[in-house]
Parts: structure tokens; sequence; C-alpha cells
């Protein structure tokens, strides 16, 4: 509610009123929003939505008072420290002051004072993430393509932001390259998807004096959705609802900036009551999916039913319930619909050693290491299967390496100090103790030193 009201506040600021109450309207109905306000993981898209248009607000007053720099820092430092989608509010800043009439030069202070926070966050994230702009992965369907490959793509996926926005019947919390496929290739909806973007573009920039909130609504969503747009820093996702919270609200003032002008207004309000109890509807009805785990688990197996992740979680089930065979084909399939995602293949890495089917567990567990070294699951379970395979040489090798990968990982130095327990290894388990004395709790410590003070006692 706080983010709704503080967007409707900047709406009706940037196109007036009542333009902006009637965006503002849309925007806190939309069905397209559920995931983000009912799911735990959209409440950062509400904190940075929320940051940033009390940055924004403030940046309007900083004509009045320099004081109101303080609010737009603020509001930055919030933003950003929500999620890296913060990254464009300087330029939203500049976009909005020099909107309203305002002079470059004006704008430019209101616009540093937006970017030292944000500066400050990736001078510090470089160090502690590896990179200032370096994504948590990479969405199925993306890996391996150039820029210029996944502007192509991703022309092709945006003809669902349009949907969702402006028919949000049929919603997803996943929507993977089985929803939404990913194609490089010049095809038919390619060019269609391209020509209605051009089209969007040209009626905003030749109706921009005419209708100036139509032309802002396109470029604040323009502005909003880059840094989930997959071309200049690819993400983890192709697309995701809750991606769209902020840019949504730049699509919610194009359309309110036109429905205020047409004419029969009466007719027009009547229409538009109806529309919003449509949409709020469909949004109560939606809410359902996010009620509990269960209901997420119910309502993404309905909504996505090819997706890896139903493939996955059905996989896993299957193997809990006892059919293994069909939790096989299901975790195989979910394999092949996300090639370079290593969950499904770490777990059924785990079932096959369970089944004492050791050289296949190992097999797929090299390849999930391949796929992505950087987690330690794999190493782990990979320790496991080569003791259970008999295998103790192999099985220390793995032990030392990821201790050696992952040394500030408790359960990793706990695994490798077993292992090497397990094998008879115990000068080697007493050495990787001493070299991370402070990984473990005293506690856990105390643990560790009495189970390889056991291993030397013969």
């Amino acid at each position: 509610a706080l983010a709704a009201g503080l967007l409707t506040l900047l709406a009706i600021e940037l196109v007036g009123w009542p333009a902006g109450f009637i965006a503002g309207l849309l925007f806190a109905v939309h069905p397209v929003h559920v995931e983000a306000t009912s799911s735990l993981v959209g409440r950062a898209e509400l904190m940075v939505a929320t940051g940033y248009a009390i940055a924004l607000l403030c940046a309007l007053r900083t004509k009045e008072s320099r004081w109101w720099l303080a609010g737009v820092v603020l509001g930055s430092a919030l933003a950003i420290g929500s999620k890296e989608h913060a990254a464009t509010l300087p330029a939203a800043a500049l976009l909005i002051l020099v909107w309203r009439g305002g002079k470059w030069r004006d704008a430019i202070m209101p616009a540093a004072a937006a970017a030292l926070p944000i500066i400050a966050y990736f001078m510090l994230r470089g160090p502690v993430a590896g990179g200032a702009l370096n994504s948590g992965g990479m969405a199925p369907g993306l890996e391996g393509l150039s820029a210029v490959q996944r502007t192509i793509a991703m022309t092709g996926v945006s003809i669902q932001w349009w949907r969702l926005l402006a028919f949000p019947l049929h919603l997803s919390s996943d929507w993977s390259t089985a929803q939404v496929p990913v194609n490089t290739l010049l095809t038919v909806g390619l060019v269609l998807t391209a020509m209605l973007w051009i089209a969007a573009a040209s009626i905003a920039f030749h109706q921009r004096r005419t209708v100036p909130g139509l032309a802002l609504g396109v470029l604040w969503f323009l502005l909003t959705i880059a840094p989930v747009a997959n071309v200049a820093v690819p993400t983890e996702s192709v697309l995701a609802e809750r991606t769209l919270y902020l840019p949504s609200l730049g699509a919610m003032i194009a359309a309110a900036s036109l429905i205020v002008l047409l004419p029969r207004q009466r007719l027009v309000r009547a229409c538009l009551a109806v529309l919003l109890v449509a949409l709020a509807t469909r949004s109560i009805l939606r809410n359902q999916a996010w009620r509990d785990v269960t209901a997420a688990r119910l309502a993404l197996i309905h909504d996505a039913p090819k997706s890896y992740r139903t493939l996955w979680l059905l996989g896993d089930e299957a193997f809990a319930h006892g059919r293994p065979g069909t939790g096989e084909r299901l975790l195989h399939d979910a394999m092949a619909a996300a090639p370079g995602i290593p969950g499904p293949v770490e777990d059924l890495a785990g079932y096959y050693s369970a089944a004492g089917l050791h050289p296949q567990a190992t097999a797929l567990l090299r390849k999930a290491i391949t796929l992505n070294h950087s987690r330690s699951k794999p190493w782990m379970l990979m320790e496991n299967a080569d003791l259970a395979g008999r295998d103790t040489a192999a099985a220390v090798r793995w032990a030392l390496r990821s201790a050696e990968l992952f040394p500030r990982d408790a359960d990793v130095l706990n695994q490798a100090l077993g292992t090497l327990i397990v094998a008879r290894e115990c000068v080697q388990a007493g050495r990787l103790l001493g070299t991370r004395p402070t990984v473990f709790t005293p506690e856990g410590g105390e643990q560790a030193r009495r189970a390889i003070a056991a291993c030397r006692t013969p």
C-alpha cells in the first residue's frame, strides 16, 4: 500500500489530476502485481519502488529547498539497498525534472544526489560479489548468447510484457523457456513485436505535446525495465511478473493519459469503474495462489506444467513417494528443459548415490560442477558418492579440493573433515582444521577436535 500510494502521488505530480489518480488506481489493482505484493521474494520490488518514489518526489522539490536533497539520498539508499534495479534512478530524476520544464543544470544536482548511494553500493559490491555488475546466474535459454542475440531474443519475449499488462488473464509464478521460448531467429512474431514497439514509440513521440503523459509513460517503462531486460546485463529470469511492478507505472500513466482525453466522459468513467472491479477481482483470485506453500505448488503445476521448475518439483516428489522410475524421468525432463541449471542434476545424482548407482551419480555430479563450480552442494555429494563406492582416495581428493574452494563454509569443512576421518586420514584432518580455526563455532570446533582425536586413537 505504501509503494502504491507513493507512486500514485508521483504520477499526480507528473501528469496532474485526474490522469495521475486514474493511473494510481489502475496500478493499485493490477493483477500482474500480485506476485510482488503477496510473495516473500517480491518484497524487494515493493521496497525498491518505495525508495524510487521517495527519491523522485523529493527531487521534484529541490528547487524549493536544497534540504530535499537529503530525501533524495535516503530514498536512493533504500532503493539500491533493496535491489540493483534502482541503478536507473539518477536517469529517472533527470527525466522527470526536465519533463517538468526544468533546465538540465537544475536537474544535475538531484540526479547526482540519487547517484551517490548507487555508486557506493556498486563499489562495495565488487569486492564482495566478485564483480560490480555480475548477476547471480544466467536465465535458461540465454546461455552463451551475445548482447545482440539477447536483444533479438528479448524483443520476442517482450510481447509478454504487453500481454501481461493489457490482458492479465493468465498469470504464472514461472516463465521459463518452456512457457516463453527464447529465439534468436527472425520470425514473424519477432517482426510483429518489433513493429509494435516502433509504432508505440512513434505515436508517443508525435503526440508528446498533445498527450505528454503517453510519451512519459513509454519512457518510464523503457527506463525501468532496462535492468531486467537481459540486454546489458543478463539475469536469472527471462521474465518474471514481479519485475514489472515499477515499470508498469509507466504503462498505467500512458493509459490514463489517453483515458482522460476520450469523449463522453460519463460513459468512460462507467467503463473505467467496471475495468477496475474486474482487475481487482482478478487480483483477489490470484492472491489465493500465494496463500501458502501448498497453494503455490498447485498454482505452479497448473500455470506452468512444462516448466523445468514444475518438472523438478514433481520429480523430487515422485522419489519421495517411492516412484523412482517416474522421478528419474521427470528429472531428466527438467534437465532437458533447462540444460544450464544444476539443481535437477544434483538431486538426481543424490538419488542415484542413495540407490547404489555410484558411477551414474559421479557422472552427474561432474556435470553439475561443470555447469556451476561455485555451488558447494555437488562437491559435498561427490565425497559421499565416492565413499559409498569405496573409492576413498577419490573422496579425499574431493574433500581437500572443496575445502580449498569454499574456505569459509562450515558445512563444507565439516563434510571434508568427516570424509578424511572415514578414510582414516587423521593427520590431514587435523591440519585442515588447524588452517580454519574460525570457521566453526566454539562448540562445533570442539566437536571436530574430539572427532579427530578419536580418529588418531588406535
